[in-house]
């Protein structure tokens, strides 16, 4: 599973200048990804620049944000609206609980059979 994460846990969204996508034409533009909590990442434009971005066509966004979700697997810089760095990390699914239970320590005190005392710890 996928996940967003800082140096103080995981976040909810994060984004990147466009200018690594598309240096003149998206500088200053900010990506959005965001995670959906399912392993999965969405990456869309922020909604302030859709004006800018309405003057290219459906075609060349889409093919803007498939360069942007390879660049986001390479593990690009990205970062918190706050500017904090961020990142893409791998996170385990979570593990089933085991049916099997842990034993009791033995008991310090039991009684062992004659002959066998020597092996009572001291």
């Amino acid at each position: 599973m996928k996940r967003l994460v800082t140096v103080t846990g995981p976040v909810a969204a994060a984004q990147m200048d466009g200018y690594l996508i598309e240096e003149r034409l998206l500088d200053r533009i900010m990506i959005q990804v965001i995670d959906k909590g399912d392993g999965n990442l969405e990456i869309v434009f922020d909604e302030r620049d859709q004006r800018y971005l309405s003057q290219f066509s459906a075609a060349q966004l889409a093919e803007w944000l498939q360069e942007t979700m390879l660049h986001v697997e390479a593990a690009c810089p990205l970062e918190t609206r706050e500017g904090k760095p961020a990142w893409i990390a791998d996170e385990a699914p979570p593990r089933a609980r085991s049916s099997i239970k842990a034993m009791r320590p033995a008991r310090q005190e039991h009684d062992l059979p004659a002959g066998l005392e020597f092996l009572r710890r001291t």
